[in-house]
């Protein structure tokens, strides 16, 4: 799932330019966020892809947050769950501005255009 900090849902129908509108009219700049939790196949799977994104992309902050055992971390989530507009949310997680993506294959799709968006405005 990919949504923005407006609440709203991506869906195959958002045009090139209403993505880059997203991204022009969120008003934060920082490291992308990423929550994860190692205990699920997913999140091991997520973290080899920004290991490789890593090595692709160094000047690409990331900033990781371990969620097992960690309630500050835990906080930390709620907080961007409450933030983005979202009930919900399960491991692994990343915010790229004002972009949230959840799961390992949203990751895969649209994790890398999403980060290079939000660190080249």
């Amino acid at each position: 799932r990919v949504f923005f900090s407006d609440g709203t849902v991506y869906n195959s129908s958002f045009s090139k330019d209403a993505i880059l509108e997203q991204f022009e009219k969120y008003p934060e700049r920082g490291p992308v966020i990423v929550f994860h939790d190692l205990i699920c196949q997913s999140c091991k799977d997520a973290m080899d892809y920004f290991r490789e994104f890593e090595q692709i992309y160094p000047d690409v902050p990331i900033v990781y947050y371990y969620l097992h055992g960690n309630v500050t971390n835990k906080l930390l989530f709620e907080t961007y769950m409450k933030k983005y507009h979202q009930d919900n949310l399960l491991a692994p997680t990343a915010f790229v501005g004002p972009a949230g993506i959840e799961g390992n294959k949203s990751i895969r799709l649209v994790f890398e255009p999403f980060a290079l968006i939000y660190q080249n405005i």
